[in-house]
């Protein structure tokens, strides 16, 4: 550290013009200024989480096993930035406020969840893989982003959903579902706490389809 005292001190008892130690002085507080730490705003993350399912039928087993892949998704909803939209055909990304993970791996995981509870499958598998499985569920992720065009903010959610039969490889139903929700408070934990509950909508919604196309 520059001993600036002892340096302010000989320059004021110097013959030097008052202009100059001024000078001086605002020169060697500025250096000093130069090294001291940038102070970066914290990141904050945000996940999907849902509350136990209070399915009539979860106590119950069934035969059936289904595949769940990945939900796919455009390159936009296929990273961590959490994505707003502040007009009309306008895309924004909040600076200091993340997913903890990918909006399709968060979801992946709690369709799994969700179908598990409602007792219908035997078992629930997430890759493709030797094991037999009877069927197939397909997802795509069509938007989830928090919009600001009307006042308070509201989250949208859309998915496409897509059953199949696994041995004839035949496609059993397809349905698109969209779930808009209003958010308590116009900022990202906002969104967060509005993608949380249009995800408990969507999901439900994806189980009755399941099990409405499979009976």
């Amino acid at each position: 550290m520059l001993n600036v005292v002892g340096l302010l001190s000989k320059i004021k008892n110097s013959s030097f013009p008052k202009a100059f130690i001024g000078l001086g002085c605002f020169l060697l507080l500025s250096a000093c200024s130069i090294f001291e730490p940038i102070k970066i705003p914290p990141m904050h993350y945000f996940t999907l989480a849902l509350p136990d399912p209070n399915w009539d039928s979860c106590d119950q087993q069934g035969r059936c096993t289904i595949l769940v892949n990945q939900p796919r998704a455009n390159a936009i909803y296929n990273n961590p930035r959490m994505i707003y939209i502040p007009a009309c055909y306008q895309i924004q990304y909040f600076a200091q406020n993340r997913w903890a993970d990918t909006p399709t791996q968060m979801l992946q995981s709690l369709i799994i969840n969700s179908l598990q509870h409602t007792g219908y499958f035997q078992a629930i598998i997430n890759t493709p893989s030797t094991t037999y499985y009877d069927w197939v569920l397909n997802t795509q992720l069509l938007s989830f982003q928090q919009e600001f065009i009307s006042v308070p903010s509201r989250f949208r959610i859309a998915m496409r959903a897509q059953l199949i039969d696994a041995r004839s490889r035949h496609v059993i139903a397809t349905q698109d579902f969209v779930v808009i929700q209003a958010a308590a408070h116009d900022d990202p934990y906002g969104g967060a706490l509005a993608a949380n509950l249009a995800a408990q909508k969507i999901l439900n919604e994806i189980n009755c389809f399941c099990l409405r196309n499979l009976d």
